[in-house]
């Protein structure tokens, strides 16, 4: 349950919300989308009450990326893909040569070309994940939402993920993702929303946000901090030492 949360999200802002397992993190993503009711206060999405929007019209300006995979069998890639421009289409639902267009960019963007028309019956859990990805790329949205975009992939493509979403967030785009490496979040965020037992412990931008002190409080968990030559702050637990939650 989620108590007190407040926050905003502009264009060229990507939020990284951290926090222990359980502690609400899909929770605020799939109450953000109206998959879940709330009993007290609001959303607002692009200016206009959640309850405003008409499914077709939400689709067509906030993308999510589940954290689960659906059921994907009997397509390739690239009609997986082309689901994301289903919000765009007309009446009878057809895509055109410029939507296989897009969607074939997007695949080679991420580095997954190779998948278009590979069954999915036959990709592996990273390999779908890219494809989500790419899926809520190709809608073209103005806020997307992401839940562990990360999960199952390498490092190299966990990179190329989070990149493409930054490069979208600085050229306007809005954007949320639910992370567990608080070193992604700090290498690619521009701010950071703490979450603990369903409460905001922090919020803000990431220089102000992720400090040892808050994430030690955030996991129970002693910290490490380190600058890298960039300037990038790295974290690490550190070893043999840890403080009871409670």
């Amino acid at each position: 349950m989620l108590n007190g949360v407040d926050f905003t999200v502009r264009a060229r802002e990507l939020w990284a919300v951290l926090g222990p397992n359980g502690t609400g993190k899909s929770t605020l993503l799939r109450g953000v989308l109206g998959g879940l009711p709330w009993t007290r206060g609001g959303i607002r999405l692009l200016g206009r009450e959640r309850a405003e929007w008409e499914a077709r019209a939400l689709a067509q300006h906030v993308a999510w990326i589940p954290q689960g995979f659906e059921p994907a069998e009997g397509f390739s890639g690239l009609e997986l893909v082309l689901m994301g421009r289903s919000p765009h289409l007309g009446l009878w639902g057809l895509t055109s040569a410029s939507d296989e267009a897009l969607a074939r960019e997007v695949l080679e963007e991420l580095g997954v070309a190779y998948l278009a028309e590979r069954s999915c019956e036959e990709m592996s859990g990273g390999e779908r994940r890219m494809l989500l990805l790419a899926r809520g790329l190709v809608q073209q949205p103005k806020l997307l939402l992401l839940d562990e975009p990360t999960a199952f992939l390498d490092v190299a493509h966990q990179v190329v993920a989070l990149e493409r979403v930054r490069a979208r967030v600085d050229a306007g785009l809005g954007a949320v993702a639910v992370l567990h490496d608080v070193n992604l979040a700090a290498a690619f965020a521009t701010h950071v929303l703490l979450l603990r037992d369903g409460r905001v412990l922090a919020q803000g931008p990431v220089a102000d946000v992720l400090l040892r002190e808050r994430l030690e409080a955030l996991y129970g968990v002693p910290m490490e901090m380190a600058s890298a030559p960039s300037g990038a702050r790295l974290f690490a637990p550190r070893a043999g030492r840890w403080v009871r939650q409670g």
